[in-house]
């Protein structure tokens, strides 16, 4: 979410979950599904962050980047 109230495209990925390199910590992956390059990498927080709006849309708060995110999938099942 920018500044200015709406969404910035980041791009159209792959999702994978997967611990984070040299980490104990899990992490959610978008890759770039043209040129594999890496669109997202957050840390999953067991706090209580994650709102699913639709059936298609998970968006959170990343504590630490204070940052609005979201993933639109393309369908219900992703």
């Amino acid at each position: 979410l920018n500044d200015d109230g709406k969404w910035d495209d980041q791009g159209t990925g792959h999702v994978t979950v997967d611990y984070i390199e040299r980490s104990e910590d899990l992490g959610l992956l978008v890759a770039d599904e043209e040129d594999h390059e890496t669109l997202l990498l957050h840390r999953i927080s067991a706090d209580d962050i994650y709102r699913k709006q639709e059936d298609t849309i998970i968006s959170w708060r990343d504590p630490e980047y204070s940052t609005e995110l979201a993933l639109s999938f393309q369908e219900t099942t992703g």
